[in-house]
């Protein structure tokens, strides 16, 4: 396991990553972070489910942190947003020149929630990528006021709808898709509990309309409903391993 720091634009504040290279693997496992709790005594940097990597033996595997979450220890989540820095541009040039130098010939990336924003916003941004997510938020604005306050307050210090003016990229999923010119291949998992559906079925309709590049030959956009999780939760570690499985099986040269 390797520990890596790569300049993030933002002052005294890395880009944290952690790989895992494995003998003869021809595919990258991006995982993306994930919320924490304020009493985590890990909360920066935290790589989200790293604790899975032994479950993908054959499968190179790179953790981030975000690096927006070093700026308060006040901050859950800090969705890759930056008032001068785009945060999630540059995890996918780290993706793509990991993904280049190890010969990794297509990548998944991982994430649920907040990091399921970041997935699907970084997969745009990487021609061989593909996201798989879970109950992602799509339009920051959109969640919980109380976490829009705090990104608010510690991270932009001005209102999102100004930022959003300025960049409105790093605030929904639509308008990184727009700005990327491309829409990736992607798996959103969720159920009709789940805080955002509504949300999710109405992005996945305009998906379907929309008439943006259509990514890469690793597949479709799918919107999966189940039913083994009620309301804003994830799967747990069995099954959601198996769900990246299936996918890694699935993007498999």
């Amino acid at each position: 396991m390797e520990e890596l720091r790569y300049e993030s634009g933002i002052a005294g504040q890395p880009l944290h990553a952690r790989l895992w290279r494995r003998a003869s693997a021809s595919q990258l496992l991006v995982l993306m972070p994930a919320a924490v709790s304020r009493e985590s005594p890990n909360r920066h940097p935290a790589f989200a489910r790293w604790r899975w990597a032994d479950r993908f033996p054959d499968t190179h595997i790179v953790a981030f942190a975000d690096p927006s979450m070093g700026l308060s220890e006040e901050l859950r989540g800090a969705w890759f947003l930056h008032p001068e820095v785009d945060v999630l541009d540059g995890i996918a040039r780290q993706v793509r020149a990991i993904a280049q130098t190890l010969g990794a010939r297509s990548v998944l990336i991982y994430g649920s929630s907040l990091g399921g924003f970041g997935a699907l916003a970084t997969a745009a941004l990487v021609p061989s990528a593909k996201a798989l997510v879970e109950v992602p938020q799509l339009d920051f604005a959109h969640w919980h006021p109380g976490a829009v306050a705090d990104v608010e307050r510690h991270v932009l210090g001005m209102p999102l709808e100004e930022h959003r003016a300025r960049q409105p990229h790093q605030v929904s999923v639509r308008s990184r898709f727009e700005r990327a010119g491309r829409i990736p291949p992607y798996v959103i998992v969720t159920n009709v509990r789940e805080d955002g559906f509504d949300e999710q079925i109405a992005f996945q309709r305009w998906v379907v309309d929309s008439q943006l590049e259509r990514g890469n030959d690793l597949g479709g956009h799918e919107l999966r409903v189940i039913d083994d999780v009620v309301g804003h939760r994830a799967l747990g570690p069995v099954p959601a391993s198996a769900l990246i499985l299936e996918q890694l099986r699935a993007i498999a040269d």
